[in-house]
């Protein structure tokens, strides 16, 4: 494993946990860290060999700490980063990772440093918390603790994503019924009673914990968010606990307005990287988002850029089992930046697989739908038709 070839840094025991705990202050509002350097959650930890900079990783993400003045250091951390830790990541199904740092401009270059070739993307992150105070005394109607009773409930539909989610952050369920907590929403259906919403703890950390939640896409905007999250304020309040953490992405709205229905009170906006585990799936995403740009935190729509990143991916094969929108975006990006011949390739590749309009029925949002879509569409269809003739 490449950490064990580190020159300029070394991976710390579990029993060294404690001495990083500093280089972290800037970001205390991130619950992982200190459930990782307090033995609660499962993470790794990695000290320059001066003992000023740090990464660390938790079940939330990976999180860099301290001086960022440490060149070989960070330079040891990106290949690590290459090497070991997004493969580890990747070879257990994770898509995804995070990467958390201090909002300091002082670390603009060492970011570039530890993201070298890895291309990620630039979002943000808000944290939310909430004191558990002025909460209702019972839980609503239809709304259920997930416990024992819960998971004996046979043929109860939404009960496997329930114990999926528990499974991919506690160490078992028994793991979770020890320390942790959580509400459903369980609604009738013409197949059965089914699991509509759930509010889990993702980890408890002494007396606080962090909750993460999930709606049914067909009964969202009905109040059952509200009413889930509620619950499972008022069983953390049981439970002793004095404070809970909430976090989601900026863009997560939908999200934010559940959080604050309840009670909960903004903590930190701050700016995140993010990628995805296996360099492929990284391009395409990289493609989508170019494609799109984010401009709250500076990033501007790049064509080329977006081009250059489905065309790395779809060339060598990779389009998510078929996916005939990757095609149709690559034609429309390299259409966009002049490109005829690339664009005429990829749409036609598009029809070959399948693709009518982007009216039809996607499973993502990530498509061109932009004003010139149709004038895209005929160009390119006529394109197509004078080169078969």
């Amino acid at each position: 494993m490449y950490s064990e070839q580190m020159n300029h840094g070394k991976e710390c025991t579990r029993e060294g946990f404690t001495k990083v705990a500093a280089l972290f202050e800037d970001l205390w509002h991130h619950l992982s860290i200190y459930g990782v350097i307090q033995g609660t959650l499962s993470g790794r930890v990695f000290l320059s060999h001066n003992g000023a900079s740090a990464l660390l990783t938790s079940p939330q993400g990976i999180f860099l700490g301290g001086s960022p003045d440490n060149q070989l250091f960070f330079e040891e951390v990106n290949l690590l980063l290459r090497e070991e830790l997004l493969p580890n990541r990747a070879a257990k199904d994770k898509l995804d990772y995070v990467l958390f740092y201090p909002s300091d401009e002082l670390w603009a270059e060492t970011l570039r440093v530890v993201t070298k070739d890895l291309l990620p993307l630039r979002s943000g992150r808000m944290t939310f918390s909430h004191d558990l105070h002025g909460l209702d005394d019972t839980l609503a109607d239809q709304i259920y603790p997930v416990d024992r009773d819960l998971f004996e409930q046979q043929g109860l539909i939404g009960l496997d994503g329930v114990i999926d989610e528990i499974q991919g952050g506690w160490p078992s369920i028994e793991a979770f019924l020890e320390s942790g907590f959580g509400c459903v929403a369980i609604q009738d259906t013409e197949q059965g009673p089914a699991i509509i919403s759930w509010c889990l703890t993702d980890w408890v950390v002494g007396d606080v914990c962090e909750f993460g939640i999930e709606t049914d896409g067909n009964y969202r905007g009905l109040g059952w968010a509200h009413k889930t999250a509620a619950g499972a304020l008022l069983l953390a309040k049981q439970h002793g606990l004095t404070r809970v953490g909430w976090q989601c992405w900026s863009n997560n709205i939908g999200s934010q307005r559940t959080a604050q229905s309840v009670g909960f009170k903004l903590l930190a906006d701050f700016p995140v990287l993010f990628g995805w585990n296996k360099p492929l799936n990284n391009l395409l995403v990289n493609g989508n988002h170019y494609m799109r740009g984010d401009m709250k935190y500076g990033v501007a729509q790049d064509y080329a850029r977006a081009a250059w990143s489905y065309a790395e991916a779809l060339d060598q094969g990779w389009d998510w089992g078929g996916d005939t929108a990757l095609y149709w975006n690559a034609a429309c990006m390299f259409y966009r930046t002049g490109n005829q011949e690339r664009a005429k390739q990829y749409y036609k590749q598009a029809i070959d697989l399948g693709w009518q309009d982007i009216h039809q029925p996607h499973y993502h949002d990530h498509i061109y739908r932009e004003a010139d879509s149709e004038e895209i569409a005929q160009s390119l269809t006529v394109a197509c038709k004078m080169t078969t003739i």
